[in-house]
């Protein structure tokens, strides 16, 4: 399922990719080699909740190791194709729900960023930057006890 233009997603951003200004680097937003699409979750897939509950959500089920210092970068949906679509036209928001394993909980809020260009490329360091243009919002990955 494609997400809405209207909803909200958040990456994990390691302080690795922080500039001292607080702002995203763009190596934040390049796929892997291995990779097809880049991981985010959806906080509207936990409809009624506040944002804040949301993210809370999202932290306790994301299969990450998040550090202290790392963010959660937000960005809407919309915006960002509408703000990617002449570099990157095929690129989607799609809901790809983990099913619990491993001692993970399900997560239906797990989703990928498509149609993104192999991140090794001169493309791929474009739209990481553009993409990192789009970050509405950042928010603690640990929330502080």
């Amino acid at each position: 399922m494609e997400l809405p233009d209207t909803d909200h997603v958040v990456r994990y951003v390691s302080p690795r990719n922080l500039h001292d200004d607080g702002t995203v680097d763009a190596t934040a937003f390049r796929l892997r080699p291995q990779d097809s699409g880049l991981s985010v979750y959806w906080l509207e897939c936990f409809d009624g909740f506040s944002t804040a509950e949301q993210l809370n959500q999202i932290r306790h089920i994301a299969r990450l190791n998040m550090r202290r210092n790392g963010r959660l970068a937000e960005l809407n949906v919309g915006s960002t194709k509408r703000y990617l679509h002449v570099q990157v036209p095929s690129l989607s928001f799609v809901n790809r729900p983990l099913g619990s394993e491993n001692g993970y909980p399900s997560d239906p809020s797990h989703c990928e960023i498509t149609g993104l260009p192999p991140g090794d490329t001169p493309l791929a360091e474009l739209v990481g930057d553009m993409i990192a243009q789009c970050v509405e919002r950042l928010h603690p990955a640990i929330q502080s006890s």
